[in-house]
């Protein structure tokens, strides 16, 4: 048997079984207040060991969790290592996150008590976070970073890359039942479907792959368009009558699903108007790269958010911010992944 086949089956079968445990645990007791031992027991025992330096601690490694923080990541890998396998681990990335969305709205399940959380303890907060009100199994955090340094770790294939990859995503998790952002149910299912996505992957990459290679790049186009569709009809679904925080994590979601659009359409047609390239021969053109995709990164960011604050302030549609959000993220797109690219390689950095 292959040794891919063989990684593949491993992760399936713990990923089952974390996915299995998490549920019996869970529904053994009353599943709407989570009065099991094992998760009360664990909550509350950082919650009578809280401390400062440890919540601060555990939120700056919870924060390298967030989405914002893998684009960053994910872009510097696209400009400055493999632009190729950076794509495919975003298509990882996102896949998780529509999963993620989707499973939350599928359960429904609430997380530890807002008093319980860090951020609403004075003793122990050194940073003020956002309130979470999202659902919780499985935890969004857990499985998106066991997905992405997993998705590394499988397409570098270095042995710093797994050290790297392991730290993190077993921090992250952790992170969020020390911070009692959830419960322990709710990260062991979310490295479980993380698990599962990676060794899914593993066996179906190859033939998924020459297949795409091989076609077009209209057949490309309209691919992505039909990934579009694949991926935001479940989020919008699955959420829309759910409960009052639903209208968050459809624009989270969306506003990722349609920055992933437009970076596919815009890698379609890199080739063919840009061409860029990873050859790198001199260490200063690895600085002058990261400069230069930090600058265009950071002045759309927040000129477009300047410029949106106006628009909304001054016109009266409900629906005004999310549709500018999905407007941004549609023009990210296109910027990191053919203007940058385009200014690097004019600049022969």
């Amino acid at each position: 048997m292959k040794k891919r086949n063989v990684i593949a089956i491993t992760l399936i079968s713990i990923g089952v079984a974390s996915i299995v445990a998490a549920i019996t645990i869970v529904y053994s007791f009353n599943p709407l207040t989570h009065n099991n031992p094992v998760d009360e027991s664990l909550t509350n025992f950082f919650y009578n060991n809280r401390s400062k330096v440890f919540g601060g601690i555990m939120y700056i490694i919870s924060f390298l969790g967030e989405a914002l923080v893998y684009i960053g990541i994910l872009l510097l890998f696209y400009y400055l290592y493999d632009k190729k396998k950076t794509y495919r681990a975003m298509i990882l990335l996102v896949t998780s996150t529509v999963i993620n969305v989707s499973t939350k709205a599928a359960f429904n399940l609430d997380r530890p008590e807002t008093s319980l959380q860090y951020g609403h303890n004075p003793e122990e907060t050194l940073f003020q976070p956002a309130d979470e009100i999202s659902s919780g199994i499985p935890s969004g955090h857990t499985q998106m970073s066991t997905t992405f340094w997993g998705s590394l770790m499988i397409l570098i294939r270095k042995w710093w890359m797994v050290v790297v990859g392991l730290i993190f995503a077993f921090l992250i998790g952790f992170s969020r039942i020390a911070l009692r952002e959830h419960w322990f149910t709710d990260v062991i299912m979310g490295l479980g479907i993380a698990l599962i996505i990676l060794a899914v992957y593993l066996l179906i990459k190859d033939p998924v792959e020459n297949f795409i290679d091989s076609r077009t790049t209209f057949v490309k186009i309209l691919l992505c368009i039909a990934m579009f569709i694949v991926f935001a009809v479940p989020v919008i679904f699955l959420q829309y009558n759910r409960v009052e925080n639903d209208s968050e994590l459809i624009s989270e979601s969306l506003k990722l699903i349609t920055l992933f659009t437009t970076v596919s359409i815009s890698y379609a047609i890199e080739g063919k108007l840009v061409n860029f390239h990873t050859d790198i021969d001199k260490w200063w053109k690895y600085l002058a790269r990261i400069l230069i995709g930090a600058a265009f990164f950071a002045a759309f960011y927040f000129s477009l958010s300047e410029l949106f604050g106006l628009i909304i302030i001054n016109v009266g549609w409900n629906g005004i911010e999310l549709t500018l959000d999905l407007i941004g993220y549609a023009i990210l797109g296109p910027l990191v992944i053919l203007l940058a690219p385009w200014v690097m390689m004019k600049l022969k950095v």
